[in-house]
């Protein structure tokens, strides 16, 4: 006879997959059925399983740049402030046109993330109209992070014959 366990749904805090579990599994880390990453099971309105100082990270240097190849992101650096190795580290960014209009996304993975390392990404950009972006968002394998002391992220600008160039300084 199977017996009936009430259950609570969360989202993978990876790939926004829903996740179905016993409520009494609260704040355990398990591996999403969808993308197999880590991800720690929460009660949704909830305060967090874990203390967000458990998990601190902070954001600097984010600056549009361009590759060898021409091909164009967005590049920074993250810093695990927190006393926790984490499994992943995931940074995104929505990108906007020049009228303010959302028009996509991007992001950049680390998988392992010790205590005071410093990471420097490279989030790609393929819309040719993308002109700014969000102020980061951090998740990783215990949630959404906030609280990341981003900086002001920087627009391309048109030079003299009007054609957009990456700025790769902060303004």
């Amino acid at each position: 006879m199977a017996l009936n366990f009430p259950g609570i749904n969360c989202y993978c805090n990876f790939c926004g997959s829903l996740l179905r579990f016993q409520i009494a599994r609260a704040g355990e880390t398990v591996n999403c059925f969808s993308c197999t990453m880590e991800t720690v099971l929460f009660i949704p309105g909830l305060d967090a399983p874990y203390p967000s100082h458990q998990y601190t990270l902070e954001t600097r240097d984010i600056r549009w740049s361009s590759n060898q190849f021409g091909l164009r992101h967005v590049a920074g650096t993250v810093e695990n402030k927190s006393s926790k190795h984490l499994d992943w580290v995931r940074v995104e960014f929505i990108l906007y046109s020049q009228t303010g209009l959302p028009i996509g996304s991007t992001s950049d993975c680390l998988m392992g993330f010790p205590p005071g390392n410093v990471w420097q990404f490279q989030a790609p950009v393929s819309q040719l109209e993308a002109v700014h972006t969000s102020e980061p968002l951090l998740s990783c394998e215990y949630g959404r992070i906030l609280g990341t002391s981003p900086a002001a992220l920087p627009k391309p600008s048109a030079n003299a014959n009007g054609s957009s160039r990456l700025m790769t300084s902060m303004r």
